[in-house]
């Protein structure tokens, strides 16, 4: 009885997870689950212009997660994806975020994003371009990838904002 009751009760949590993520994929929404081997190739993104990726684990960390972000026109996709075994060479794409019409001089930006001055590697912001300031503000939207449960959350945008170029000081 224990058991089946464990059972049901992952169950219920898996499908909860999967039902959950691809919620802001958009029209992307059948990319979540797909896998690859390398990001610059993957089938559905015909005519996307790949514009960053970064690693969101340590390099020594067994699973590995990666964001990547493309761009087509004025719609921008950001994805998290998952390689569970550094013996494998295949990446799983857990959820994704898709962002219609945005305006120039607006980027989508991973990885070196920080919520009041405190850096998160978690967080994906759009965010306004510059180029003669160290952070780039104000933050148009923002979500953060939650690793536990293995989608994307909205986050309110105050106090959002992401790097302009990487900080090594940020590693040691």
């Amino acid at each position: 009885m224990k058991n089946s009751l464990a059972f049901i009760t992952a169950c219920f949590f898996l499908i909860s997870t999967a039902h959950a993520q691809g919620k802001y994929a958009g029209t992307k929404k059948s990319l979540v689950g797909k896998t690859y081997t390398y990001s610059r190739n993957i089938p559905g993104l015909a005519g996307w212009e790949f514009r960053e990726g970064n690693l969101v684990t340590p390099v020594d960390n067994p699973e590995t997660i990666t964001a990547d972000v493309f761009q087509r026109g004025t719609t921008w996709l950001v994805f998290f994806s998952i390689r569970e075994d550094t013996l494998s060479a295949l990446y799983t794409i857990m959820d994704l975020v898709e962002i219609k019409n945005v305006q120039k001089g607006w980027q989508l930006r991973t990885a070196f994003c920080r919520r009041n001055k405190i850096d998160n590697i978690e967080i994906v912001a759009l965010v306004k371009s510059s180029t003669t300031q160290e952070f780039l503000k104000p933050a148009r939207q923002a979500w953060r990838f939650n690793r536990d449960k293995r989608r994307f959350e909205v986050l309110s945008v105050n106090g959002i904002d992401c790097t302009v170029k990487v900080r090594i000081d940020q590693y040691q």
